[in-house]
């Protein structure tokens, strides 16, 4: 699903790239955001376990399953094996179906995480318009005016970056 129409991106950017040309950008923009962040509404996590905690990638708002590695036995864990601690630690319990001390070896989890829709496609047109903008030159200079272009690679990856960082957090 797009996180925004051809339109919308039009009413938030001024260009004058054709409209096949400015989705091109937008669909490599949301590929790249997919593929650093995962999804917005799935999200599943492969994660090491042996300890009494673990900590998924992004913030969870509802667990769908969590599936443990002992040696090679996978077990699909009841909801009373495990409790959700803030928003991306997950404890295991020595009490319920599956009881044990600590987790297994691996820990799969697969969950929705809370929704990041509007920080993402802040983050989707901050990088658009970088694309529309990066001239490849580090500086230009037209008569008195002299300007210095941004570092394109390390913008891109912090502003890309952001969103895995707490919403109101700088």
């Amino acid at each position: 699903m797009a996180l925004l129409m051809l339109s919308q991106v039009r009413e938030n950017i001024e260009t004058g790239l054709s409209d096949a040309a400015l989705q091109r950008i937008m669909d490599s923009v949301e590929d790249d955001i997919d593929q650093a962040h995962g999804e917005v509404n799935t999200a599943e996590d492969d994660l090491v376990g042996g300890e009494k905690s673990i900590w998924v990638l992004r913030p969870i708002l509802t667990v769908t399953t969590v599936t443990e590695t002992v040696g090679t036995v996978d077990t699909v864990l009841a909801s009373d094996d495990y409790v959700q601690r803030y928003d991306r630690q997950i404890d295991r319990l020595d009490t319920g179906t599956n009881a044990r001390e600590r987790w297994g070896c691996r820990v799969k989890i697969a969950y929705a995480p809370v929704d990041t829709t509007n920080r993402r496609i802040m983050v989707y047109l901050k990088i658009i318009l970088l694309e529309i903008v990066y001239s490849g030159l580090d500086s230009s200079r037209e008569g008195d005016f002299n300007s210095k272009a941004l570092d394109y690679a390390s913008e891109r990856i912090k502003i890309l970056n952001s969103l895995s960082r707490p919403a109101g957090f700088v």
